[in-house]
């Protein structure tokens, strides 16, 4: 699962500037790192719902 939240930080950094340098529009990236932000949440959840135990 860390590797997961690896790859998704490193998208946040890449796709903005690779795939998605040809939209002009602010909500190109916007949308982008909301939607790896809230997968990042997740998956941060999923890694720590067992920490107490």
């Amino acid at each position: 699962m860390g590797i997961l939240i690896v790859v998704l930080i490193l998208a946040a950094y890449i796709l903005p500037y690779t795939i998605l340098s040809g939209v002009q529009a602010w909500y190109g990236s916007f949308f982008v790192w909301g939607i790896i932000g809230i997968l990042i949440i997740i998956a941060n959840i999923m890694v720590t719902k067992d920490w107490g135990k």
